[in-house]
């Protein structure tokens, strides 16, 4: 009885996983010309091949300035959306990232760990601050709304739906893509995670490209 509940409750949030992967690979690219890096081979992650632009954004950060998206090229750059008040996904994920960063040894300069929330609703900037830096304080909220939170996420393929809840003080719950995704130092989305990747191979993945910088 409770592995099927189990099974119950990770089958939505995987299938999105999964659609937001399928989407990911079907998103619009440009014509910009990818070069293949030399490490693309030995990478662990679901590699994107070619490696996909991505079109420039500015968003709100809790660093309290705002961060923009080209002014990071030569950082390798991690990326998760989700939001705040999410049960499991998000708070599993981040202290997986927390484990992560510290077996690279903090590499602030070089590395960013990017939190960006599909509920601007309930997540302001300040409580994003107080959450990410539970984790680590080098680890940044991103924030934006409407037509400009749902551009950034279909250039990454993420789905969000919101869910009703009865008798419940959150209220409602977002399901949603439960991907980590990289960015690498040239700008160019590069490889995706889904969620349950062993945080190993995000170490073995990140270590190779933080070498090849």
């Amino acid at each position: 009885m409770f592995r099927d509940s189990a099974v119950i409750k990770l089958s939505r949030p995987l299938t999105l996983c999964l659609i937001g992967l399928l989407l990911a690979g079907c998103a619009a690219t440009t014509t910009e010309s990818a070069s293949v890096p030399d490490y693309a081979g030995q990478l662990r992650g679901a590699v994107f091949e070619p490696s996909r632009a991505i079109d420039d954004f500015s968003l709100a950060a809790t660093t309290g300035d705002t961060f923009t998206l080209s002014q990071h090229r030569g950082e390798t750059l991690l990326i998760y959306f989700g939001y705040r008040t999410c049960p499991d996904f998000c708070p599993t994920t981040f202290a997986e990232l927390k484990r992560v960063y510290e077996a690279l040894d903090e590499p602030e300069d070089k590395l960013k760990i990017l939190f960006m929330t599909v509920d601007p609703e309930r997540d302001t900037i300040d409580n994003l601050t107080l959450y990410t830096q539970a984790f680590h304080e080098d680890f940044v909220g991103l924030r934006a709304e409407g037509e400009t939170l749902q551009q950034v996420m279909d250039q990454f393929g993420v789905v969000a739906e919101r869910r009703q809840l009865a008798d419940s003080p959150l209220s409602y719950l977002i399901d949603h893509t439960a991907s980590l995704f990289l960015i690498g130092p040239d700008g160019r989305l590069q490889a995706q995670y889904l969620y349950g990747t062993n945080y190993r191979d995000i170490v073995h993945d990140l270590q190779i490209i933080l070498d090849a910088a």
